[in-house]
């Protein structure tokens, strides 16, 4: 069921008022928002978990917030098929305060694995070209590489092309396993970093996207877990963050795990779930 509700944020004090469309009263009074919850994630077509309750944000309350956030929750869009730069586009984009709202790993024309990404951040049509420059030339050398909207228009027709549209994806679902990297990880900007991690194992990445999970998706990916996918369990490291920063130091949940809960990430328990969870993510969930 979808109910539409005015959401109120105030950046000073970081706090959030949200009112009931359909009653005209107060759903929730003034308060401090969860923590994970930071002004970044106030943008068009921004998702987010409050007190439970997941909204997503689909127009400005008045003119004056949407002159005065519009240029500072700008919308750009990139395209790139250096795979093996991932990590770094994705380190390079947190640290030029760029926010991921898409990520996508699909086949282009001619069967080219090529990744996708729109971000938010202020003036982003502006600076996105100025940071694929560096990167072009960092990764492209004399080969492409890197597509860049130039203008607001232009980011709208890679919108329509390339997001609005289905496009094949390159997952296998053979010989594989699921990696789910948690939500803290993203907010944290270690997305690429555990992507780097990954490569470095010597494995593969076959699929990507970034998801968001209401609580039906969450638990029915969490619903079943029935011989290990050692190989990528072992580069994951014990779910335990403190046992695995005492016996494998070098593992992703010991270098980018807070906790038990904010672990870094999931991944697969069994060899024959592998393909499963995969389908779950890239086929059902891709679908919706």
């Amino acid at each position: 069921m979808h109910r539409n509700f005015n959401v109120r944020y105030f950046p000073d004090g970081n706090h959030v008022e949200i009112l009931d469309v359909k009653s005209n009263k107060l759903f929730l009074k003034k308060t401090q928002c969860p923590a994970g919850v930071s002004p970044q994630d106030f943008f068009l077509g921004g998702k987010l978990l409050l007190f439970g309750r997941h909204f997503e944000l689909t127009d400005y309350l008045d003119a004056f917030t949407a002159t005065q956030l519009g240029k500072k929750a700008q919308k750009s869009i990139l395209l790139f098929t250096h795979l093996g730069a991932t990590g770094a586009v994705l380190t390079q984009l947190h640290h030029n305060h760029f926010t991921l709202s898409y990520l996508k790993l699909f086949l282009r024309d001619g069967n080219v694995p090529t990744i996708v990404v729109e971000v938010v951040g202020e003036s982003a049509v502006e600076r996105l070209p100025l940071l694929v420059s560096s990167l072009q030339s960092r990764f492209g050398g004399n080969q492409p590489g890197f597509e860049v909207a130039a203008t607001a228009a232009d980011a709208q027709r890679l919108h329509d092309q390339f997001m609005a549209k289905a496009w094949p994806s390159p997952a296998t679902f053979a010989n594989c396993t699921c990696c789910v990297i948690q939500p803290h990880v993203l907010k944290e900007g270690q997305t690429g970093a555990v992507v780097d991690a990954i490569l470095d194992s010597g494995l593969t990445i076959t699929a990507m996207e970034l998801f968001n999970l209401d609580r039906t998706s969450a638990s029915e990916f969490l619903e079943v877990f029935m011989l290990l996918v050692q190989r990528f369990r072992e580069a994951a490291g014990p779910w335990d963050i403190d046992m695995a920063r005492e016996l494998k130091p070098s593992t992703i949940r010991a270098r980018f795990g807070t906790d038990r809960v904010h672990n870094a990430v999931h991944c697969t328990d069994l060899s024959e779930d592998g393909a499963l969870e995969s389908q779950y993510f890239f086929d059902i969930l891709a679908r919706k």
